[in-house]
């Protein structure tokens, strides 16, 4: 399974020399020319790895990177910044860059950063919502203190690897997430065909505890979404 990294740079030149690298190493790469439209390519698609051109003083890149931090995504950044400048790297390591590359930079330079960056965030284990509260929906309360579902105060059994795909999907709810994102989040080197077994699994928990509401979602050709029923109006979403 490939790994997809994200190229974000409005220069055409560094855009191909990074994609060209990175597809030779045995990644996926996709791109964007304009930072402002990270937070809607990452509702089509999640990338294991960022590339942001900062942009100029807190506008482009560094202003989106600061605006993922806020939002509490944790999506793994390196900024590539426009000059050898010890401020601009302070400015993007204080808005949340996992590293920092300045330009001209030797591509295989940032390979190894990206390498170096993925790896760490590898061993992060998913996250638990910083309040601590439960979440509800639909009758059922995820309990991310006791790590346990329930509908309506009956126990559902869930197996570790259940329990954290729910946790993950119910933490972006609406938010399509695709299949090789819930694998790399969740477990290294699982195939695609797992993850799709574990979500044919967990609703099968869901629907036996609660009926025929369909809670997660299938958007065909991008992944899963989690939605509230009565809240599913994602376009392309279907419920099998």
């Amino acid at each position: 399974m490939k790994r997809l990294i994200l190229v974000v740079d409005a220069d055409p030149g560094c855009r191909d020399v990074l994609r060209n690298r990175f597809h030779a190493a045995g990644f996926d790469v996709s791109v964007l020319y304009d930072a402002a439209g990270i937070a809607h390519r990452l509702t089509l698609e999640r990338p294991a790895l960022a590339l942001v051109a900062s942009g100029l003083c807190m506008s482009g890149g560094l202003a989106e990177i600061k605006r993922l931090r806020n939002s509490d995504d944790d999506l793994p950044v390196i900024m590539l910044g426009e000059d050898d400048d010890a401020t601009e790297r302070i400015v993007a390591l204080e808005c949340g860059a996992d590293d920092v590359v300045s330009k001209p930079f030797n591509v295989d330079e940032v390979l190894v950063r990206a390498r170096n960056v993925l790896r760490r965030v590898g061993h992060r284990p998913i996250r638990e919502p910083a309040c601590g509260m439960p979440y509800r929906f639909d009758g059922f309360k995820l309990d991310f203190l006791a790590r346990s579902l329930s509908f309506e105060e009956r126990p559902v059994a869930l197996s570790e690897t259940e329990y954290s795909l729910l946790k993950l999907l119910v933490s972006s709810p609406g938010r399509v997430i695709s299949v090789s994102a819930i694998a790399q989040m969740m477990e290294s080197r699982v195939l695609d065909s797992s993850v799709r077994i574990w979500v044919h699994r967990l609703r099968s928990r869901i629907r036996l505890a609660a009926g025929a509401c369909e809670q997660i979602l299938t958007v065909q050709g991008q992944g899963y979404a989690f939605h509230p029923c009565g809240n599913a109006d994602l376009k392309g979403a279907q419920h099998v």
